[in-house]
């Protein structure tokens, strides 16, 4: 299992646990599954929970039809709730339910959001105008609901992308970043940024004792390869402080088997600076490295690095 692998499992406990509202500690046994085990049994869990009553929904959905929009939008947003909502907005045509989410406001279809069917937002999120799409996107990110947003990113078109991280903060797009499963579709979010903001992604990634360097591991390792070269040359140059930051936190949290593949992406120069920093000179931190390198049959990626 590679040190990427790790990370996503780490994501997938956490969405797991956000799905059936429980603490991602009490499934910590998941663990010793790999990271696409645990999303196919999340896959599952959605089915089955979302499944639950469809025929009654469809027939709920149905009837909706023979209202006018905004008299829908308003039995939506004052009487069935978030849940009640969600479950039959899956159910809608596209269009139809945007013509409902135009007429509720803002921090109901936020809430709406939180219980959507995952596998019935394709379709409804490619429908939705723009506009709409950044003003949820900013309550979600006001609320930091990063897992339900790293969930609809791979059903966000291009445009509605450009235009939603443009509104987000670096903090916010990390986060987020994390918990997005089609790497492509991150790869076309880093595309958009220009090489200042993803150096200060990495700055934030460094700062607060290294509390979000697991995100931005996650990141660097998920995305094409010239990205993965940019990011970590962009990370291998910041002061000796944020570099021992880093490394203090790839030992702390034993991620070191996702750290060597973005140390072997590094520019020949960057490689050297970092590898002779005092702060891999310890022997703790050099025995982590060593043993990881040997668990994860990452060899080839270190041997280079000793010479």
């Amino acid at each position: 299992m590679s040190g990427t692998d790790s990370l996503a499992q780490r994501a997938e406990v956490i969405k797991l646990a956000r799905l059936l509202g429980v603490e991602p500690q009490q499934l910590e046994y998941l663990h010793k599954l790999e990271a696409l085990a645990i999303r196919k049994l999340r896959q599952q869990a959605t089915a089955s929970l979302f499944d639950a009553d469809r025929k009654a929904f469809q027939k709920v959905a149905a009837a909706s039809k023979l209202l006018p929009a905004p008299v829908t939008a308003l039995i939506a947003e004052k009487a069935l709730g978030p849940l009640l909502g969600a479950k039959i907005a899956g159910l809608l045509e596209p269009q139809r339910a945007v013509e409902i989410a135009r007429r509720v406001n803002t921090r109901y279809l936020a809430d709406l959001c939180l219980e959507l069917d995952p596998r019935s937002a394709r379709d409804v999120l490619e429908a939705m105008p723009v506009d709409r799409i950044v003003k949820v996107s900013g309550e979600l990110a006001r609320r930091k609901e990063y897992i339900t947003m790293g969930r609809f990113v791979d059903s966000l078109t291009d445009e509605a992308i450009e235009a939603t991280r443009a509104d987000m903060d670096d903090e916010a797009l990390l986060r987020i970043g994390f918990f997005v499963e089609d790497a492509g579709r991150l790869s076309a979010i880093i595309d958009l940024l220009a090489p200042e903001r993803l150096r200060n992604i990495v700055q934030l990634a460094s700062d607060r004792d290294g509390e979000l360097w697991p995100e931005a591991l996650a990141l660097i390792n998920s995305v094409e390869e010239p990205q993965r070269r940019l990011m970590a040359d962009l990370a291998a140059a910041l002061d000796d402080a944020a570099v021992s930051r880093m490394v203090a936190a790839t030992q702390a949290q034993e991620i070191w088997p996702a750290m060597l593949p973005m140390v072997s992406m590094m520019s020949t120069g960057h490689q050297r600076r970092l590898i002779n920093h005092p702060a891999l000179q310890q022997e703790e931190v050099l025995g982590a490295v060593i043993r990881a390198a040997d668990a994860m049959k990452l060899w080839p990626t270190l041997l280079p690095l000793v010479a």
